[in-house]
């Protein structure tokens, strides 16, 4: 069977790696058969145990209807890995040998039980598989659209890459440019002097206040400008990354004069 089945399948059962009971038997894996109640089993076993009964069942399919196309040999497939092999003997099977694909869809889809109950998760699933039915070129119509929407992403991606850098510029210049503000109306409340130890340090508190907001005010700038770029390069979050550690650097790298060495700090 294509890959395309398989894959499908795979998702429909879903992984498991210990077993539990499953209406008719301790499933594990992908739906198959456990060994004992609690078993646990790994992803490479439970893929052996699924190509396992995936031949099985394909085979069943096989002998009972050797003359229908590929797509509903593999919905058949699947419901027998699914569901066992009453359909063989059934409404199901009388249709499939007569070739009224229009009745196999519609016996088909009444496969959603489990427990005498109808199951949302089964109702689903027939769902998808009776669109195999009747469809031979269901795989390369797939892969056709799967093909397309690759092509439609790389395009979008291409599309929006100049609008994510010029998003990053834009963070990156909005934190250099309010930061060079700020340390400008520092230096300037500082230049203007002061004549006591006290007046100083209150315009010290002043110049680090001015500065904090002015951050502030470039942060909340800066996450308008991310909110424009859906997806960033590591390239770029490392450039903002540099450019708001400077800025931080550049707030505490004013003069400490409460210091004992009086030097500049950077961090």
């Amino acid at each position: 069977m294509h890959s395309y089945y398989l894959d499908a399948i795979r998702n429909f059962e879903g992984f498991t790696p210990k077993a539990s009971w499953d209406y008719a038997q301790f499933s594990n894996g992908y739906g198959t058969r456990a060994r004992f109640d609690g078993e646990v089993i790994d992803h490479a076993e439970a893929e052996r145990r699924f190509r396992a009964e995936i031949s099985e069942a394909r085979q069943i399919v096989e002998r009972a209807a050797p003359h229908v196309d590929e797509g509903t040999k593999a919905a058949l497939t699947s419901l027998t890995y699914n569901a066992g092999t009453a359909w063989v003997r059934g409404g199901l099977g009388e249709a499939v040998r007569a070739g009224d694909l229009d009745t196999v869809r519609e016996i088909f889809q009444k496969y959603n039980k489990a427990g005498g109950e109808v199951l949302p998760g089964l109702v689903r699933r027939r769902t998808a598989e009776v669109e195999w039915i009747g469809n031979p070129q269901g795989v390369q119509l797939a892969q056709e659209t799967g093909n397309d929407r690759a092509a439609q992403f790389v395009t979008a991606a291409s599309s929006s890459g100049s609008d994510r850098d010029q998003s990053a510029q834009r963070v990156t210049d909005l934190i250099q440019k309010r930061t060079a503000r700020a340390m400008r109306s520092a230096g300037e409340q500082a230049g203007a002097g002061a004549e006591t130890a006290e007046t100083q340090r209150a315009e010290r508190e002043a110049v680090g206040t001015t500065t904090a907001a002015a951050l502030t005010r470039a942060a909340s700038d800066a996450l308008l400008a991310l909110s424009e770029a859906d997806r960033l390069t590591s390239e770029r979050v490392a450039d903002m990354a540099r450019a708001a550690q400077l800025g931080r650097g550049s707030e505490l790298a004013m003069a400490n004069k409460d210091g004992e060495n009086n030097k500049t700090r950077r961090v």
